[in-house]
């Protein structure tokens, strides 16, 4: 008996050993190095050089976090010839990390593009939302993805003084549902201010369609009982 007790007692002071051992021997578990962040591939002086100078003019490029910004004017040719434009733009967007464009045609109606680095819009689509704008006095067509979200692809379209084009707000609507959803777009907004009312339709792939309106102006000052 008195052996059998001396032997777990031995055998249980080198385990006592080996565990204290491995634990000191154990290394210090050092953090994992952390990657660089890459800034995105802007060429602004290639941008520059692609843009075809008879469709668009006073370019200004730079860069930014995000790639290439940049800005110009859409001629008069341009308007006359919508077609060799749409097809301009969308190569220039599929070429180049162009984050941020922005296109104001002779009568002040905005252009804009926004997270396209290396990816694109359709020439058919760009060609039929600027044809549709542009009939219906909208102020601005914009086309936007999101990279983060799986590329999901957003356009709007907005008329920021609606009362201007003739029609009131019902007739507007109708109006928006002359412009198709392309198969590229996940969501088509459109957007009508008037002095009282501003008005939307969303036509999304997922949520279908779906109009809104709410008050402006004064009418919303009367809502929300707020002082002038």
């Amino acid at each position: 008996m008195y052996g059998t007790l001396l032997v777990l007692t031995v055998v249980g002071a080198v385990f006592a050993v080996r565990y204290t051992a491995d634990a000191e021997s154990t290394p210090e578990e050092l953090p994992q190095p952390a990657r660089p962040f890459n800034p995105a591939p802007a060429d602004p002086a290639n941008v520059a050089a692609s843009v075809r100078p008879h469709l668009i003019e006073n370019l200004q490029v730079g860069t930014t976090k995000t790639g290439v910004m940049a800005r110009g004017d859409i001629t008069e040719q341009a308007v006359a010839d919508p077609t060799e434009f749409a097809g301009h733009v969308s190569r220039l967007l599929e070429q180049n990390c162009l984050d941020t464009l922005t296109l104001t045609t002779p009568d002040g109606m905005r252009l804009n593009f926004w997270g396209f680095c290396f990816a694109t819009i359709p020439e058919q689509t760009i060609y039929d939302f600027v044809r549709f704008a542009a009939t219906e006095e909208a102020d601005a067509v914009s086309f936007a993805k999101f990279p983060a979200q799986k590329g999901v692809q957003y356009a709007k379209l907005t008329w920021m003084d609606a009362d201007s084009t003739g029609k009131d707000p019902r007739a507007l609507k109708r109006t928006w549902n002359r412009l198709q959803r392309p198969e590229e777009i996940d969501r088509l907004t459109f957007y009508g201010y008037y002095p009282d009312e501003v008005v939307a339709m969303t036509n999304d792939a997922v949520d279908g369609k779906k109009t809104e309106s709410s008050p402006a102006g004064e009418a919303f000052n009367e809502k929300w009982g707020l002082k002038r």
